[in-house]
């Protein structure tokens, strides 16, 4: 994996653009269509063999394919590529702050930890950004992209946590 595509997963703030349901071009995003291109034909071939009692699960397969468009149709191409504050986080000023100190991620700056960031996050989303940024000092860009980029993006926000 080289510099541009570890820049490209991501964000200055740490957290895996790759593994957001809105990237353009992440794994949720190519998921959704290799599941549609492997389902070509399927609703018809349903519709030929499945008796009358069983057609309800053609609608439902349906929803669950147009569900599947919409996920492989995304937009977001990542805040480094124009997209900044538009689907994440509002008047998020991470990445001109990342630049104007003059590194990709917040952890590589003299300033992190910075108070700034606390008027911009939710506090799951600051503790994210805490132990993203920690751990980028802590093991490197190339090691933390290779220990998040198969994981869940969503992770801190399961409620019941057992």
């Amino acid at each position: 994996m080289d510099k541009k595509d570890i820049l490209d997963a991501i964000a200055p703030c740490s957290l895996c653009c790759h593994t957001c349901a809105m990237k353009k071009d992440g794994i949720i995003a190519n998921t959704a269509k290799d599941l549609l291109n492997y389902h070509i034909g399927y609703c018809d071939f349903e519709n030929l063999i499945l008796s009358k009692k069983f057609k309800k699960s053609i609608r439902e397969e349906k929803k669950f394919l147009e569900k599947l468009r919409e996920k492989s149709n995304v937009t977001c191409r990542g805040c480094r590529n124009g997209e900044h504050g538009k689907y994440c986080i509002k008047n998020c000023f991470i990445l001109e702050c990342s630049k104007s100190h003059g590194v990709d991620f917040c952890g590589e700056c003299n300033e992190f930890p910075c108070n700034k960031t606390k008027d911009i996050f939710i506090d799951i989303v600051l503790e994210d950004w805490l132990i993203g940024n920690n751990r980028i000092k802590e093991i490197g860009i190339e090691k933390y992209y290779e220990e998040t980029i198969t994981l869940s993006h969503y992770l801190s926000y399961i409620q019941n946590k057992t």
